[in-house]
């Protein structure tokens, strides 16, 4: 992965940007942590769009990783934003590596998928995809990485 220090904050602030825009449409719904069948039904559109995803990321193919974007999100995450992303993630928690569902949730427009996941500098990174449910084929709205090593300055 390319590292470039520079656009660090620029492309944490996109995804808070994005991620704050999608959960602030979904506020007065109720959140419902899916189980059985509903869960299952998610996951078998959110995993491989999950797998493009972070295969994108570990590969820095833009395209790969933005393929099942709503348009908001591809106006908000950028190329530009995108690289910004890699040098930051790539930089401090290397290439992706594994990853178990730890939450699936419905919060009304929205379903968020929270995954424990595993790079090659550290594990137990939470990794949230947020999907939107108003579309028909459920495109991802939204993206939240979290860990310690990342909030370190």
């Amino acid at each position: 992965m390319n590292c470039m220090n520079g656009k660090r904050h620029g492309s944490w602030l996109v995804l808070a940007l994005v991620m704050a825009i999608g959960l602030s449409a979904c506020s007065g719904a109720q959140t419902v942590t899916l189980s059985g069948q509903d869960r299952e039904a998610v996951l078998a559109y959110s995993e491989p769009m999950t797998d493009n995803l972070l295969a994108g990321m570990n590969e820095a193919d833009y395209a790969r990783f933005a393929r099942h974007f709503d348009e908001p999100m591809q106006k908000a995450m950028t190329e530009a934003a995108f690289q910004g992303i890699l040098s930051s993630i790539g930089a401090k928690l290397g290439a992706y590596q594994a990853r178990e569902v730890a939450l699936v949730e419905d919060t009304g427009a929205f379903i968020r998928v929270t995954y424990t996941a595993s790079f090659a500098n550290e594990d137990g990174v939470t990794v949230r995809v947020v999907f939107n449910d108003g579309t028909p084929d459920h495109l991802v709205s939204g993206l939240w990485f979290d860990s310690p090593v990342l909030r370190q300055k």
